[in-house]
């Protein structure tokens, strides 16, 4: 015979529990409702602005260094994380956050002491695609080439399409606007399911940096709450009410 403390402490547990749904729902309801917008910081903004006017290098570029009529002094480097390339005759120069055409500029000003009038020029291997990011409620969140995807649509697709918990009509596109701001635009679809997600989405062209977030839906958050706040708890209680209910078990086969 299980005993009624044991039975009564569950039921106890579950009515708390049951009370508590409508408050727990609402603080992990914090997807986007409204449109939102902050002040970007400086260095977001220079990132963001880094491929719209000409290609600033950064670390890991790889880059082709030539000194016209001296292929001694020429070379293929690659930027290292301090920003800097070494070069015959000139040692470490730092070229991270210069154009190509500024950093030959600075090569060549380093020669010119060792050098007359030498001809710099500097190529860029392996130039950086300008990427999309999608992320939240995908298969495969991430980084999508821009070139690869236009449109809010198509990253999504090359992301792995929505998963199971998303919300199908309520995806957010954090975006840098020219202002300076970070903006949260909440793309609403007019049509229900899968398809008019994806019709909403194709409508919506990409620009360098932008986020995708696919939000959780409201069942997916309630089933999550259920796993994490219910079933969880109970589980744990059960374990620890086990010893005790086959102790009162064995007392009652020993009567």
């Amino acid at each position: 015979m299980i005993a009624p403390n044991c039975t009564s402490a569950r039921t106890s547990l579950l009515t708390a529990l049951l009370l508590l749904i409508p408050i727990l729902l609402g603080a992990c309801s914090t997807s986007l409702k409204e449109p939102l917008s902050i002040t970007a910081a400086p260095d977001v903004i220079r990132s963001a602005a880094r491929y719209e006017s000409a290609y600033v290098l950064g670390p890991g570029d790889q880059l082709e260094i030539a000194v016209d009529r001296m292929p001694e002094l020429s070379r293929s480097a690659t930027v290292r994380p301090d920003g800097m390339v070494t070069l015959p005759r000139s040692g470490d120069i730092a070229v991270a956050g210069l154009t190509p055409m500024a950093a030959a500029q600075a090569v060549r000003q380093r020669l010119l002491a060792r050098v007359r009038d030498p001809q710099v020029s500097v190529a860029v291997a392996n130039p950086r695609d300008n990427k999309v990011f999608v992320a939240g409620e995908v298969n495969r969140p991430g980084a999508v080439p821009l070139r690869d995807a236009p449109t809010a649509a198509q990253a999504l697709i090359l992301a792995g399409d929505a998963g199971k918990s998303a919300a199908l009509s309520n995806v957010a596109l954090i975006r840098l606007d020219a202002q300076g701001h970070l903006t949260v635009h909440i793309l609403r679809s007019s049509a229900r399911g899968h398809a008019g997600m994806l019709l909403t989405l194709q409508n919506v062209p990409l620009r360098p940096g932008d986020i995708i977030v696919v939000q959780e839906s409201g069942g997916a958050r309630f089933a999550r709450f259920l796993q994490n706040y219910v079933n969880a708890p109970l589980g744990g209680l059960s374990a620890l009410m086990a010893p005790y209910v086959q102790l009162r078990l064995l007392q009652e086969i020993d009567r």
